[in-house]
């Protein structure tokens, strides 16, 4: 999540994903009406399809280090542990969202591969490189990441797995009015940003793809 400078902004943000922790995770739970389920499938579809190609994008799971950042409620920690992830830490800034995480972890049996933290990227602290970092609706919320992306390189040996939600997309302007009114700021990214800040990081582009509103992207 945004950076650790006391920001309203990243305040707001925290704030925000500390009240729907729970309406965040019916996205992809289902816990929700028949209606709002549909909607989501027609709506959201490239949520799930960012599930898909994340899980994908780290295998073979068996035996690596990953790390989720701006985890939320675990959703992308807790198959890769099924998988045979030896360690995945999943860390978000809003303190609901990693309870949730935690207990979703503890039911699935799974809390002795996934640990959890509620802190801020800039403040994580770890000696031991990762295999892969996952960085999934994350710069949605961060009106300049590249001080993030820095970290986010410096964490790993591997490959970086992001997604940027696109600028100039039908939804983005209902998006940024709807979170506004929520109270919760929200950022778009055009192609070229997104590669600036990429290399400015000191990554290498694999992969820049389209997916529905949002980019996703492998970098090394």
């Amino acid at each position: 999540m945004p950076g650790s400078a006391i920001d309203k902004d990243a305040v707001n943000v925290r704030q925000h994903f500390h009240k729907t922790a729970h309406q965040f995770d019916s996205i992809y739970s289902g816990k929700k009406s028949t209606v709002a389920r549909a909607l989501d499938r027609l709506l959201r579809w490239d949520m799930q399809k960012r599930l898909e190609m994340t899980i994908a994008g780290c295998q073979p799971a068996e035996g690596k280090r990953i790390l989720d950042v701006g985890c939320g409620t675990g959703r992308f920690c807790l198959p890769l542990a099924q998988q045979g992830a030896a360690q995945v830490i999943g860390i978000d800034f809003a303190e609901n969202m990693i309870a949730e995480a935690q207990r979703l972890s503890r039911a699935a049996n799974l809390d002795r591969v996934c640990q959890f933290q509620c802190c801020d990227i800039l403040d994580y602290q770890d000696d031991t490189k990762f295999d892969h970092v996952l960085a999934i609706g994350l710069f949605d919320y961060i009106k300049d990441g590249r001080n993030v992306l820095r970290k986010m390189r410096s964490l790993t040996n591997g490959a970086a797995l992001m997604t940027f939600p696109r600028s100039n997309t039908w939804r983005a302007p209902l998006r940024r009015i709807r979170l506004g009114i929520l109270g919760c700021p929200v950022y778009f990214y055009t192609e070229k940003r997104i590669r600036d800040h990429l290399v400015t990081a000191g990554f290498t582009v694999k992969r820049l793809e389209k997916v529905g509103e949002l980019y996703f992207v492998e970098a090394l």
